[in-house]
């Protein structure tokens, strides 16, 4: 079976499936790694993604990114 027909069969899973899925790819890609610099960067990844869950911090949208983005160049 070809990657772009598992990615399909895996796309028409029912939802709880599918999230079980992306969670033990992603685990197996983090525990795959050897100590590196993308190791690390998954490390924060998980580790700010709980954050967010957990509600230990806030998310800013995706216009409020840009309009800081804009004001820190003198554009806005």
């Amino acid at each position: 079976m070809s990657t772009k027909e598992l990615v399909a069969e895996a796309i028409a899973l029912p939802l709880s499936e599918r999230v079980y899925m992306a969670q033990a790819l992603w685990q197996s890609i983090d525990s795959n790694l050897s100590d590196s610099p993308e190791q690390d960067s998954l490390r924060d990844a998980i580790r700010r993604d709980g954050e967010l869950e957990s509600g230990v911090v806030v998310g800013r949208t995706h216009e409020e990114v840009m309009q800081a983005a804009r004001k820190a160049i003198g554009c806005g």
